[in-house]
């Protein structure tokens, strides 16, 4: 290639150079530094399909045992049936699927995932909503008075906060999707009275965010309700009376609009095992005293409750946020808001917490150490403060102070560092990366605090360092499975009881086929794993498992110790009582021995028994003096997730063995019925002589109030939007003006 030709490709280089350059130059700031906040569907993307686990070594996920197979079964009744499940036959003999906040039927984000493969379709949708927490915080602080930089600071603490990345391995999906709406539901409470006059801004009620909440995780929504009004009455811009009607009215739009979820679930917890939760099951893992240290050092192979690090240099900032900033109402509400959720994290270490588990409300919540979550947004929003403060240094008068601060933050980990080495003679890596992140966060500080750094510079290091710590405690604060090793969990066990013939249930004293795999297999089970049960249904499989019930428990049959392969061994079920919820099937890690239990085959260590006692999955009962009494199969012409169409003779009981609940209905030769209690759990109904047809139905009335309530719900959300944006709507309509189409 000649000297020329060589010369004239540099020139187009350049050129083309200098147009790209232009064109950064014309985009804003803002578009130039907002990626960082995708940093944590970066951390996902590696293992982006595949399924998360604690990093505990614990084989057991959420995401697994009740997200995907509520999921399949979801899609599948789309695709199959056309319908939107109400009920499901997958677990428990049955439960009102519409009624569970872990069905994901009310989150309509959720719904995105099933048009994509599964665990993919999750995992960037968790990475989605931890980018739009993240630029839901950045808003909030920039409403606040904060300028780009530190409220960008506080968007990514938030989104990279390692809370999150610990419950994303105990595969807590309704939480990773709600607890990001929090900074949104405060924005919008600021934005009604910050933008008042800026006609091209778009005001969004809160009611609205906090509805998303809601139906996205109810048990969130209650903490996001408190957040919100005790942040509302802080930031007041109305006069007393004025702001708790807005409140109460906003309260009660997002209730209007959740109401599809809540009417349902208010009855579904009144009928449940839910509704008998003592104070010992609403304190369960309650913050250990022990473990306040995680504010400094992380433990990534701890229990992810109890995850309270929201890295080295971001807790420092947070300090130094409240110690420096002339924001005093705005840092001392977010000190308030930490220091509050750590205490009620506490639990059972703060006196008298037994008395307030015990109340109507709160003893419906449970893990109290949820409200970390809180203490993780207020250190971030804290952090924001603090590099705002540096930034602002030059009026800071606070600098003496913070110095001293920084001097006991890093004598002190040094000090707790090499005494734990002289006691145990070893230090925890979780502990060694804790000082290491607090001396470096300190030492950068200190630099910015004290002008030894050009502001600019000082800026990149703090993100730099942020962002390091974070992630790397972000990404051991989880393991992960392929999705085909999650798959064949149990698989040869699943193909073999699906190739029985006739419509059956199985058991499983030792959760032998996982909900997952019973799902993709069609299997139906009278066990499973659930927050929710029937109360009804519990009681009586106390007596068909043979399994004593202590307490609340969310399985069904209990595990007293958590050990399912060895826990329940020593227990005998009772095949007849398991017969009549047609449970043709029994499978146990160990062998069984019991009257009417078969022993089939054994596939690798799971044995299977086959029960004599099994009943069909209805039937009908004829007593008649001229004839033997006997059972008579009925015959299923459809059965589809809210509907069962069946044929029978009469006269006599039909008994069909799915779990009562209020909402059945039952129509023979298209005449409704009266639906009847069998066996203290099933549906049955009297049968005329003759050959009837008879239809099962499930459409509660919790259902159509819900629905009835979210229609009222969009016509207020309509007025509402209205009356908060009029001006966008007349701005430019000037009182003699002429419309013309």
């Amino acid at each position: 290639m000649s000297g020329k030709s060589i010369l004239i490709i540099e020139h187009e280089i350049s050129k083309i150079w200098q147009l790209v350059s232009v064109g950064f130059a014309r985009i804003p700031t803002f578009w130039l530094s907002i990626w960082i906040l995708c940093v944590p569907l970066f951390l996902l993307l590696p293992s982006i399909r595949m399924f998360p686990y604690p990093a505990s070594g614990s084989p057991f996920s959420d995401l697994t045992i009740t997200h995907y197979p509520n999921a399949l079964f979801f899609k599948s009744s789309i695709t199959t049936w056309r319908e939107i499940p109400l009920w499901s036959s997958t677990i428990l003999s049955g439960y009102p699927f519409a009624a569970n906040p872990l069905s994901g039927l009310w989150y309509p984000f959720g719904w995105i995932a099933l048009i994509t493969p599964l665990p993919l379709g999750f995992n960037l949708l968790i990475g989605v909503h931890l980018i739009w927490g993240g630029l839901g915080m950045y808003k909030l602080m920039n409403q606040e008075g904060l300028g780009h930089a530190a409220a960008l600071f506080s968007g990514i603490a938030f989104a990279l906060l390692p809370k999150f990345f610990a419950h994303y391995g105990a595969g807590h999906l309704t939480l990773l999707y709600a607890v990001p709406w929090t900074p949104w539901l405060l924005w919008s409470q600021r934005s009604e009275h910050k933008r008042k006059d800026e006609s091209k801004a778009l005001r969004i009620p809160p009611g609205l965010i906090l509805a998303i909440t809601f139906v996205a995780d109810i048990r969130w929504g209650a903490f996001a309700l408190v957040l919100w009004w005790a942040y509302s009455i802080v930031h007041r811009q109305r006069i007393w009376g004025k702001l708790f009607l807005h409140l109460s009215i906003q309260t009660g739009l997002a209730l209007l609009l959740a109401a599809p979820l809540v009417v349902p679930l208010i009855e579904y917890s009144g009928l449940s095992t839910r509704s008998m939760l003592g104070a010992n099951d609403v304190l369960i893992y309650s913050l250990p005293l022990i473990n306040l240290l995680g504010i400094l050092f992380p433990n990534t192979k701890g229990y992810h409750e109890w995850v309270l690090y929201s890295g080295g240099i971001v807790f420092t900032l947070a300090v130094v946020g409240f110690l420096g900033s002339r924001l005093r109402r705005n840092t001392l509400l977010w000190i308030g808001i930490t220091l509050t959720s750590v205490i009620v994290a506490l639990g059972t270490q703060i006196p008298g917490s037994e008395l307030l588990a015990e109340l109507p409300f709160i003893s419906m919540l449970r893990v109290p150490s949820r409200a970390l979550f809180l203490a993780g947004i207020g250190l971030a929003a804290l952090a924001g403060y603090g590099v705002e403060a540096i930034i602002q240094r030059s009026k800071m008068d606070q600098i003496k102070r913070i110095n001293i601060f920084l001097y006991i933050v890093l004598i002190s980990s040094l000090l707790l560092t090499i005494g734990l080495y002289l006691l145990e003679g070893d230090v925890p890596g979780g502990f060694l990366w804790g000082t290491a992140g607090l001396i470096l966060g300190v030492v950068w500080i200190g630099a910015g605090v004290n002008s030894k750094l050009p502001v600019r510079i000082w800026i990149a290091g703090a993100f730099l360092v942020a962002v390091l710590d974070l992630a790397v405690i972000d990404v051991n604060s989880f393991q992960v499975e392929s999705a085909e090793k999650v798959f064949a969990e149990r698989e040869a066990v699943a193909q073999y009881i699906s190739a029985q013939p006739g419509e059956f249930r199985t058991y499983s004293p030792s959760y032998s086929i996982p909900q997952g795999t019973a799902v993709r297999f069609g299997i139906q089970l009278a066990d499973g794993v659930d927050p929710m049960q029937i109360s009804r249904y519990a009681e009586f499989m106390d007596g068909a498992s043979g399994v004593p019930r202590e307490g609340y428990s969310v399985t069904v049959p209990p595990f007293a110790n958590g050990d399912p392969g060895n826990d329940n061994i020593s227990y005998t079920p009772d095949a007849e009582k398991l017969g009549l919820l047609n449970v043709g099937y029994v499978v146990a890690d160990y062998e069984i021995s019991a009257n009417g239990l078969i022993h089939e085959k054994q596939i690798g260590e799971v044995h299977i028994y086959k029960n004599e006692y099994q009943m069909p999955r209805s039937w009908v009962k004829v007593e008649d003096d001229e004839f033997d009494s006997g059972i008579v199969p009925a015959t299923i012409l459809e059965n589809s997730p809210n509907r069962m169409r069946l044929s029978a003779v009469g006269p006599g009981v039909l008994t069909v063995s799915e779990v009562y609940y209020p909402g059945g209905r039952v129509e023979v030769n298209g005449m409704e019925r009266e639906l009847s209690i069998s066996d203290g759990v099933l549906m049955s109904v009297e049968l005329d002589p003759g050959l009837q047809e008879i239809e099962l139905s499930f459409r509660p009335n919790s259902i159509t109030i819900g629905m009835f309530l979210f229609s009222l719900g969009l016509i207020g959300l309509l007025g509402n939007f209205w009356y908060l944006n009029k001006c966008l709507f007349w701005k430019d309509i000037k009182p003699n003006q002429n419309l013309q189409l």
